[in-house]
């Protein structure tokens, strides 16, 4: 038998902060270019490049949250939730590609020599922008945490990086404003802050490369069907507790995490003498403590008697 809740409906909640947050990273992007044109700035370019994949990839999201709202159909019977992992993978994707070009434009820029005008512009206005990303990626991360949504949440955490890689560059550009220009000599050698630019640069794009990475392994592993330790643990706690309220047996239980919900199945083992409406009222109930565990999850339970199990299910020969 199986307990399903009411087909998935698109979230105006989830619709109207990704939609936001599209917004914003266009308001952002140009923001960042405009800011590049004043200063040209290696630091503050490596943030307007993360900036146009942040714009693409959450395109890609909200278009993958739509979808994942769908219900299911002939020829996707299980729906499209699984939308949520290829959107967190695409968007860790585009994090390192963007990582990859600012290190190799940072590093052309130090070869080159920085050639920076209007720091404090540029030092102005990456405070601004760390200040309105932090606060979309913090607010994008609790709603998507509360909605158990992991495209918003993987769209947050994308805005939440972006937001450390702006105060990196902050940092970066006051170093060049302030940082004594004859306090490092070597020779005839002089240190130029402007250097720190680059750098920092390059220290953002480590950042974003490695939480672009982070985004991936947890697409993998999402599609891969990883069950976590602290999943497996809570859905053991519950399984066990349903069932010795019920006076049932279990075994052969496994569940997946399809993005926006579970699929949990079990086999239910009950008294060789339990009347069939009596055991399917207990599945009944079973299925519903798991559903209130794990809100909106698919459960699907099998039925069994304890000496029917014994005889069809056998020991697994020893290898």
């Amino acid at each position: 038998m199986m307990f399903a809740p009411a087909p998935p409906t698109a979230d105006k909640t989830l619709g109207r902060a990704m939609l936001l947050s599209l917004t914003i990273g266009f308001l952002m992007l140009i923001t960042k270019m405009t800011a590049y044109v004043i200063t040209n700035s290696a630091a503050i370019m490596s943030d307007a490049a993360e900036s146009v994949v942040h714009v693409v990839a959450v395109t890609f999201a909200f278009y993958s949250l739509k979808l994942s709202a769908k219900r299911s159909d002939k020829s996707h019977q299980f729906g499209y939730d699984r939308i949520s992992f290829f959107s967190a993978g695409f968007e860790g994707a585009m994090i390192v590609l963007a990582a990859l070009f600012i290190i190799y434009e940072a590093v052309l820029k130090f070869i080159e020599g920085p050639r920076l005008s209007d720091v404090d512009v540029g030092t102005i206005i990456s405070g601004v922008v760390l200040v309105v990303n932090g606060v979309l990626g913090l607010g994008l991360i609790q709603l998507g945490k509360r909605k158990k949504n992991l495209i918003l949440e993987a769209n947050g955490r994308h805005v939440l990086t972006d937001s450390v890689t702006s105060g990196g560059i902050l940092i970066g550009l006051l170093l060049v404003l302030f940082f004594p220009k004859n306090w490092i000599q070597v020779g005839t050698w002089t240190f130029d802050p402007a250097y720190f630019d680059p750098i920092f640069a390059v220290l953002a794009a480590l950042n974003i490369l490695s939480e672009g990475g982070k985004l991936m392994r947890r697409s993998f592993s999402g599609l891969m069907d990883r069950v976590t330790p602290d999943e497996e643990r809570k859905l053991e706690d519950v399984l066990a507790a349903a069932c010795q309220a019920e006076k049932a047996g279990y075994h052969e239980a496994r569940f997946r995490n399809s993005g926006n919900r579970y699929w949990i199945q079990v086999h239910l083992l009950f008294d060789d003498n339990a009347r069939l409406r009596d055991a399917h009222r207990s599945a009944t109930r079973i299925e519903q403590t798991l559903a209130a565990s794990f809100p909106g999850c698919m459960v699907t339970t099998h039925l069994e008697t304890r000496k029917d199990h014994d005889a069809i299910h056998p020991p697994a020969p020893e290898v």
